[in-house]
């Protein structure tokens, strides 16, 4: 295993409201298929809860960028009292979910996958140097890169959930 350095911390979207939380794991997915990022699937949970239903998601979707570096982003999504909802949108009544979502984002990058740099200390050493002087300009261009596809991300979820501001609440089950 390589070093891991970790370019995005708790890159946080937190939202009550109306949406489609099955269209969101969908624009999620497809745009970091879009990115040419390959998906792990990490958790997948759902518990009816007095509230409504608690739900997790996380995907850790991962991109070899050369033989030596790859990038990492981690997308949690936990949703709070989950509920149905009849809403109407432009005059179409639909039914979706209601309350409250947040989203968090992490983004890694790691060096050295397969480990050459790590066997003895003089080979660390000359590997630090590498990553830290030699090739810090490459280093710095794919931390740079990694954190414009984050905040395109970011973007992009923030651009999803404001589309769903527009629903008005008719009515909410149970409520």
């Amino acid at each position: 295993m390589g070093n891991v350095k970790i370019v995005v911390d708790h890159d946080k979207i937190d939202y009550s409201g109306p949406l489609d939380i099955t269209e969101l794991f969908k624009m999620i997915e497809n745009f970091i298929f879009y990115m040419g990022f390959d998906k792990r699937q990490d958790k997948d949970f759902e518990q009816n809860t007095q509230n409504g239903k608690f739900l997790e998601w996380q995907i850790s979707p991962w991109k070899w960028i050369t033989d030596y570096t790859r990038y990492i982003i981690k997308v949690r999504i936990l949703g709070y009292d989950l509920v149905k909802a009849n809403v109407v949108n432009e005059g179409k009544k639909s039914k979706v979910d209601n309350g409250r979502i947040v989203v968090t984002i992490d983004a890694f990058v790691e060096y050295d996958l397969q480990g050459r740099w790590q066997d003895k200390p003089f080979l660390y050493f000359i590997g630090q140097m590498y990553d830290h002087f030699i090739f810090k300009v490459y280093t710095e261009r794919f931390e740079h890169m990694l954190t414009h596809d984050v905040n395109r991300l970011h973007h992009e979820i923030e651009k999803f959930l404001n589309m769903r501001r527009s629903y008005k609440v008719i009515s909410v089950p149970g409520v």
